[in-house]
């Protein structure tokens, strides 16, 4: 009887770099979709603490909250904006969702029309006064 330890099985290094790529993929993807439902969540928020009461500190946490997910959102647009991520959707997801929140940022924080303004695109889009 011989005490030998069996030798391990002989992996192709090829396939274990294939299955490292696969699953960095895919939980880059489910971190993309994870930031996506925080950023949908954030309408909820506005419509909790800003459609009826723009305050001042409502409107300064409302900016921390955008400067979080669009931080994040940076993170993983740089980690998925290479020419060779495999998943190209979750790429313009995230490309579109970070447009949506600098949006959000100018319509919640952006400079305030006059009325002037204010009556001069009404008229352009509406044609009213």
């Amino acid at each position: 009887m011989t005490t030998e330890t069996p030798a391990a099985p002989v992996v192709e290094p090829g396939a274990s770099s294939r299955r490292l790529a696969a699953r960095a993929a895919r939980h880059l993807k489910t971190q993309v979709e994870d930031w996506y439902d925080e950023c949908r969540y954030l309408v909820t928020w506005e419509d909790e603490n800003l459609l009826d009461d723009q305050a001042p500190e409502r409107l300064a946490e409302h900016a921390r909250l955008l400067d979080e997910l669009e931080r994040v959102g940076r993170w993983l647009a740089s980690a998925t904006g290479s020419t060779d991520f495999p998943d190209k959707s979750a790429a313009e997801l995230l490309t579109l969702v970070l447009r949506d929140l600098a949006d959000t940022r100018t319509m919640w924080h952006g400079k305030k029309l006059d009325e002037k303004q204010r009556k001069q695109i009404l008229k352009a889009c509406f044609n009213e006064s």
